[in-house]
């Protein structure tokens, strides 16, 4: 089992209080210290918020149930079901199991030969293998990328009215699938994003140090205005950025609504102005890296040899930016130049109006003195200490927050509903002590997402069904708990709008895989293109246009297509893919007239149908009910029941183009039971 790798005391520390008393002369926590600003201002109030407390992993309550639960998951979701008079619902079939998880571990389909063998398999340990198949695919990764990527606003352009491409993005992207494929630790992870350039003394050695750079793109895929230049905004821009660096990192990793106290003292939470401000500073080192060779020291050499030798043969300064080799860049910061700027309070919120200047600090309620910047090898250390503080067990928060992201992701819901905010506006933990027990968990377990989202996987919990046949128990679960906040059943979920192309996709053989790189880029409507300027190209670097792929790259997963800040792809917007100007940590999910029009007559999805349609035949030619039967497997992993294929004759009498169209826009085709 691995230790953290931050801090060695970490796990042990999350046990202890983070309040600990000041040394003399200090201003110490706001609990310990009635001088602390942040007590000062609210007047001893808003310090009872139960995020703030520290991470306690109790032991598991004794099951009611010894038969149903599995472990320690199971004994606080039991516990809480007995409290409420309400049982757990019986396991799912192996079918319904089966197609649950590959839809929530990888995002895709299986086939139906595989779910049936599955759904055969007698071994005690069918449910394990099967799992760690699946958190051992690519596509494992590539699925809870997505979830990463939500919350760090990734995009391929800048935003605001210009809105250009960011060519290198993608290598972020990639980043991102790599670091969730090799299983890497969340607290290096989270390092690497914040500060990995930092720990670089040079060029990077090896794939790994190269990584560290990359990482950094975290802090730069955030909006950006580039046209501030036009109209001598450009500290208006950085203050933005820098905001939104704050913001992104509150959201993400605090679950604090840092947006809220950047123009005053919070209104709700314990969170003063200057707290924005302190977070703020943490970034007041950095600026865009985009000269910034990312080659390895080898490879950075024999660039250099090459193009000193064009230079010395070649006495015509033009033809040798010509012959030159390129190095090859990123998306990437580094130390901005003269050192960090003085970060100011800004009056309400306005770069023209600076107040008082603070240091880089966390959260004054824990901690009101300024961070001290950590030993680095490049930079000035700032970031690495904000990173190494996220990841410390003085930190209560941002375990918890990882957990409750994970426990979302596989089940629907969050322990706390509001993910982004675990504030006194934002929703109480419906099982306190289980969020503890798995943040906890989490970080004992080496901080590895794939340990984490194996245990959930492996549980009663997780396995019940969605759907209770039980009329009585029904009854009982509706009454005493319409949200399923006590998880008395597993909740049916409608696939996001990725899963839903990428199904569309593997259903129809039109799914292609990819290693990643530069993004694909769909069509788009001329109605789409003409009416948004920021698709006029007007440089000859061709920055904003929409240049189509060619059609044999389009069955990528829709990981790899091409975001624009100010236009999203049709059909994904349709089924509540977040823009990304801000980051997201919970979707929402809507029920819309346009989404079924979408799965009939979207092109995607009328050139997904026919592919199925002729994939279906070519299994029984010159038979077309053979075919219906052969599409319909191939749509929903299974075989018709006799009512089913009753009540679909009408659509068989129509062509099996139309009988696929219509296998594509089914509950059972759109929804995981």
């Amino acid at each position: 089992m691995r230790a953290p790798t931050t801090l060695p005391c970490a796990l042990l520390l999350l046990t202890l209080a983070p309040h600990a008393p000041a040394e003399e002369g200090s201003v110490g926590d706001a609990w310990s210290d009635a001088r602390n600003p942040v007590r000062v201002a609210f007047g001893g109030e808003r310090l009872d918020l139960w995020s703030l407390r520290p991470v306690v992993k109790a032991k598991p309550p004794a099951p009611a149930d010894a038969v149903w639960g599995r472990g320690p998951i199971d004994a606080f979701v039991g516990a809480r079901l007995e409290a409420a008079g309400l049982s757990p619902a019986p396991e799912a079939d192996r079918w319904t199991l089966g197609r649950r998880l590959h839809f929530d571990l990888t995002g895709l389909p299986p086939e139906a030969d595989a779910l049936e063998a599955f759904a055969a398999d007698p071994a005690p340990d069918a449910v394990e293998r099967l799992v760690d198949r699946l958190l051992a695919s690519r596509a494992f990764a590539e699925h809870w990328a997505r979830w990463w990527l939500d919350a760090a606003r990734y995009s391929d352009s800048n935003g605001f009215d210009w809105d250009e491409w960011r060519p290198q993005a993608w290598r972020y992207r990639d980043y991102v699938v790599r670091s969730l494929a090799a299983d890497k630790p969340f607290d290096q992870f989270i390092t690497e994003q914040l500060a990995g350039d930092e720990s670089l003394a040079g060029p990077p050695r090896d794939a790994a140090e190269q990584d560290r750079l990359i990482a950094t793109g975290f802090l730069r895929v955030g909006p950006w205005d580039n046209s501030s230049k036009l109209f001598r905004e450009e500290h208006k821009n950085l203050a933005a950025h820098r905001a939104d660096l704050a913001e992104t990192v509150g959201t993400v990793l605090l679950g604090m609504t840092m947006s809220c106290c950047r123009c005053h003292d919070h209104k709700t939470e314990p969170l003063t102005q200057a707290d924005h401000y302190r977070l703020r500073a943490f970034f007041a080192g950095v600026e865009a890296g985009d000269d910034v060779p990312i080659d390895l020291l080898a490879e950075r050499e024999a660039i250099e040899a090459h193009n000193r030798a064009v230079d010395a043969e070649e006495p015509d300064a033009e033809k040798a930016r010509a012959r030159h080799r390129p190095f090859t860049t990123a998306l990437v910061v580094k130390p901005a130049a003269g050192g960090p700027a003085p970060t100011h309070i800004l009056r309400a919120g306005d770069a023209d109006h600076p107040e008082a200047e603070v240091a880089p600090g966390v959260p004054s309620v824990f901690d009101p003195g300024a961070l001290p910047p950590a030993e680095v090898a490049s930079g000035d250390g700032r970031r690495t200490a904000l990173a190494r503080w996220l990841v410390s067990g003085g930190n209560p928060l941002t375990a918890r927050v990882l957990a409750n992201r994970i426990w979302q992701g596989m089940t629907g819901r969050g322990i706390v509903a509001t993910p982004g905010d675990f504030g006194l506006s934002g929703a109480r933990p419906s099982h306190p002590e289980l969020l503890d027990w798995l943040a906890a968990d989490f970080v004992e377990g080496g901080w590895s997402l794939k340990r984490a989202v194996r245990a959930i996987a492996l549980s009663s919990t997780y396995r019940q069904q969605a759907y209770v046949a039980d009329p009585e128990a029904r009854r009982r679960g509706e009454t005493a708990d319409p949200d399923n906040a006590l998880l008395w059943r597993m909740n049916p979920r409608r696939l996001t709008a990725e899963q839903l192309r990428d199904a569309m996709l593997a259903v129809s053989g039109e799914l292609r895989e990819s290693d990643g790189g530069p993004p694909v880029w769909p069509e788009l409507p001329e109605s789409v293109l003409a009416a948004n300027p920021a698709f006029f190209d007007d440089n000859a670097e061709k920055t904003k246009g929409w240049y189509p792929s060619a059609p044999e790259q389009l069955g990528v997963r829709s990981l790899y297509l091409i975001q624009k800040r100010s236009v999203q792809l049709p059909f994904l917007a349709t089924f509540d893919q977040p823009d990304n100007f801000a980051s997201c940590t919970r979707r929402g999910v809507s029920t819309s007239a346009p989404q079924a029009f979408a799965l009939l007559n979207n092109p995607e999805a009328v050139r997904c149908a026919r592919a199925l349609a002729r994939r279906a035949e070519a299994t029984a030619p010159g038979d077309p009910e053979a075919a219906a039967r052969a599409a319909w497997r191939l749509a929903l992993a299974r075989d018709p029941s006799p009512e089913e294929w009753a009540a679909a004759s009408g659509l068989r009498a129509e062509g099996l183009d139309a009988f696929c169209r219509a296998l594509l826009n089914l509950n059972a085709f759109a929804y995981v039971d």
